[in-house]
């Protein structure tokens, strides 16, 4: 369990940034990762610890050899933050469910594949990515098919190029409008009201997937924040050691 007892500095969080595979051939822009960049730098005087939250990459999928190429600079980043006794803490996401070691091996990160409950000064944190956290059945399955020995063995087989390419012409597609929200569909925050706070109390929730940032109160002890996206919003969280506040970069 993390456990920070006292902030000279603050902490942050952030998820759903979608840096995206950068194939050869390509000229895609490196807008995205330069942003990120500047807010690392930004942020990195300020800060005790980094949450990511999930969905850091658009697709990562790791062989024992080969790792998708692209955001190498954030990757670098990263081990930075981590040579400067600032601790990364990398919660996996749906898009980046199958890392293995290569991110704690070369960045230092510390890596987590399921929601989990920290303290910092006192305060009692869930976090995670969210897709998890109240599925529904046919994405339980899938998720459960994803994650399967067999069915990445299977992968593993089939010639990296293609993989890379494949997904990325499937995302590349997907890409659209920002998404419409309203608070009461989020079934994060529904889930961490119903099924999780009246057994086991905690003062924030902080979550990602849906991509639409807001700060809602759970009940009066309680607070619940999704962090949105840096695909539409630019957004992520700062706790102070009271509050904690949703900000844009």
């Amino acid at each position: 369990m993390i456990e920070l007892t006292q902030l000279a500095k603050k902490v942050f969080f952030i998820s759903d940034l979608h840096l995206p595979l950068c194939p050869s051939g390509i000229n895609r822009s490196r807008a995205l990762e330069n942003k990120l960049l500047a807010w690392l730098d930004y942020i990195k005087p300020q800060a005790e610890a980094l949450f990511l939250l999930g969905d850091v990459f658009d697709f990562w999928f790791e062989y024992k050899y080969l790792i998708p190429k692209g955001a190498i600079r954030f990757q670098v980043k990263l081990w930075e933050f981590v040579q400067n006794k600032i601790p990364v803490y990398l919660f996996l996401g749906n898009h980046d469910g199958w890392s293995i070691d290569y991110l704690i091996q070369e960045c230092g990160v510390q890596l987590f594949r399921k929601p989990a409950s920290i303290t910092i000064c006192n305060r009692k944190f869930f976090l995670g990515h969210g897709d998890t956290i109240g599925p529904t059945m046919g994405y339980t399955l899938l998720r459960r098919l994803y994650h399967s020995r067999w069915f990445q063995s299977f992968v593993r087989i089939l010639p990296p190029d293609w993989i890379y390419n494949r997904v990325d012409h499937y995302l590349t597609k997907k890409k659209g409008a920002n998404p419409s929200f309203f608070a009461k569909k989020d079934r994060i925050f529904h889930y961490c009201e119903d099924k999780i706070e009246p057994f086991n109390h905690h003062d924030f929730y902080i979550f990602g997937h849906t991509h639409c940032p807001y700060i809602k109160a759970l009940n009066h002890s309680s607070s619940y924040c999704n962090l949105g996206d840096w695909v539409f919003h630019y957004t992520y969280a700062c706790f102070d050691g009271d509050n904690l506040s949703l900000l844009t970069f």
